[in-house]
């Protein structure tokens, strides 16, 4: 009789005694885990890692601004009384490469929808560069030099 209640005795410390288990990890993938009573340490290293390290937030991406479309330089070719260049561009930041390919000094300068820009005056086979921000719209071009407007050097541009 004896025996049976050291058996009874030791089932009952047996079922008591705390067991490692299989748990499922935030993945879907099995990971063990070591339940640790008083002061024992886990065997062979093992730690319940799903507890002790909270899950990693992902950062939400942010779009990136869309910056702004570089334009490609607009060639502009002034000559007596003509002004040779596109007639219909993109808005946004614009970069004028104006070169006089006439016998007489000219200058390029664009008015409109709040813009008012030049050039210096330009002689024969020289070339200047005019920055300007265009917003949709019109735009008139032309040399203001010596009344080169009136005979000919003008045009509409249109910003879309």
């Amino acid at each position: 009789m004896r025996q049976a209640v050291v058996l009874v005795a030791l089932a009952a410390l047996i079922a008591c005694t705390p067991k490692e288990k299989t748990d499922l990890a935030q993945d879907g993938a099995p990971s063990q885990s070591t339940t640790i009573v008083g002061n024992e340490q886990p065997v062979g290293g093992e730690t319940n890692t799903a507890t002790m390290n909270p899950p990693i937030q992902r950062e939400t991406e942010t779009p990136a601004a869309n910056p702004p479309t570089a334009q490609p330089e607009q060639e502009v070719h002034l000559i007596e009384y003509a002004i040779h260049m596109p007639e219909t561009i993109r808005p946004g930041h614009h970069v004028f490469r104006v070169e006089n390919g006439g016998k007489e000094n000219h200058a390029f300068e664009i008015e409109g929808n709040g813009v008012h820009s030049k050039t210096n005056v330009l002689t024969r086979g020289n070339g200047s560069m005019l920055e300007v921000d265009l917003k949709p719209g019109t735009y008139t071009v032309y040399c203001p030099v010596d009344g080169h407007k009136g005979k000919g050097m003008s045009k509409t541009l249109t910003v879309k």
